[in-house]
């Protein structure tokens, strides 16, 4: 029996509004902030400024120093772009696409489950949107390719700023690990002075007499803060470390109708790709991937689950003559996404099974055939 999803309403916990979801998402992300500035302020002032020192340990702060900002300052310029950044917002070609298309566009209701290649009718902005996109309750839009809304970073997690979001989280794991690691020991020992068990000595090994308690007790916070969001961020790592690895969203993560069409192959690394793009140097920086493998419309399938038909190939043919293949369709359409003059509907048309004018006049056809029947029944039973 198929596992039913999330409701459609993505980011809308039972019991509360919209208006209290939004003033906690902001609280949220206040106190992730103020959290993440302090481990620096504390790791850099206190400890490599004055602990190392009292300790006999200057040589080591440019290394410490090096080390840990550098990581640090990547995950705020991904915290900065996970929060900022279009998760993706269904476009305005999109929306003109559909009124373009009018009846010919095929528009299925949505359900929790896999619907590959098909439109759907949101519930809530009742209008059409592509596959893999769903509605978030608290921004107020349909988000393509929408994993969940995160409160940390106030923000939906979609198609646009996943990779900024995953980017964000092992960065700031690093940053959490490489603090913890490296001011352990002085960690262990101001512990101990602190609650009493330790004299503050001037012996060698020991600590200055110089060294205040507040630097301890700040110390010490930062120790707790560091400790406390590498847990949470490994809890959220090995959750959402693996979806990607897969090729899935934490909303899809509950779809059991059909397997993964959107699974490429058994390849973990090609199925990373499809957040992050062809592998680069790019990888590693929360920059939008300078080769992407999705317009955020239509995503590469499977192999062995090919959606498109036969006749679909031989209508999109390339410049020069050929005829375009479903990888080269998909390559095309990332390619023209962004370039106005570009004709990426016609991938789009295929790729939804858009009507042609003569199927959806056979359709009409169809639909009124039983009417027809019935209308002569009840003729020949008045003539009788």
């Amino acid at each position: 029996m198929a596992q039913s999803g999330p409701p459609e309403g993505h980011g809308e916990p039972e019991g509360m509004s919209p208006r209290a979801l939004y003033w906690a998402s902001q609280a949220t992300m206040c106190v992730s902030i103020l959290v993440f500035f302090y481990e620096c302020f504390a790791y850099n002032a206190i400890f490599l400024k004055r602990i190392l020192p009292a300790v006999g340990k200057a040589s080591l702060v440019p290394v410490f120093r090096v080390l840990f900002d550098s990581v640090w300052v990547l995950g705020l310029w991904s915290y900065h772009q996970a929060h900022w950044s279009d998760p993706g917002a269904i476009p305005a070609r999109w929306r003109q696409f559909v009124v373009d298309c009018g009846e010919a566009l095929p528009i299925a209701p949505a359900r929790p489950e896999w619907q590959p290649a098909k439109a759907t009718l949101c519930k809530k902005c009742q209008a059409a949107r592509p596959e893999r996109a769903h509605h978030c309750v608290l921004c107020g839009v349909c988000v393509m390719r929408m994993d969940h809304h995160c409160p940390w970073i106030n923000n939906c997690v979609g198609v646009h700023n996943h990779k900024f979001f995953l980017l964000l989280g092992i960065y700031a794991w690093l940053a959490s690990l490489i603090g913890l690691g490296t001011s352990l020991p002085e960690l262990w020992r101001l512990a101990g002075v602190a609650v009493g068990v330790q004299s503050n000595l001037a012996s060698k090994g020991g600590l200055v007499q110089d060294l205040e308690m507040w630097d301890i007790y700040a110390f010490l916070l930062f120790g707790l803060f560091a400790f406390l969001i590498a847990l949470l961020l490994t809890s959220l790592l090995s959750t959402h470390v693996p979806l990607a690895l897969r090729n899935l969203t934490t909303i899809e993560d509950f779809y059991e109708n059909m397997p993964n069409p959107y699974e490429q192959g058994g390849s973990r690394i090609s199925n990373l790709a499809q957040v992050f793009g062809k592998f680069g140097i790019d990888w590693f920086l929360p920059v939008r991937p300078c080769r992407p493998l999705s317009d955020g419309i239509s995503y590469p399938r499977v192999s062995g689950q090919n959606f498109f038909e036969q006749r679909d190939f031989e209508a999109l043919t390339l410049v020069d003559g050929g005829v375009m293949t479903e990888d080269q369709a998909y390559g095309g359409a990332v390619g023209m996404m962004h370039d106005p003059a570009a004709d990426v509907e016609r991938t789009w048309r295929v790729r939804y099974k858009v009507r042609t004018p003569e199927e959806l006049k056979a359709l009409k056809e169809d639909k009124s055939t039983p009417w027809q029947f019935w209308a002569c029944g009840q003729q020949s039973s008045q003539r009788s």
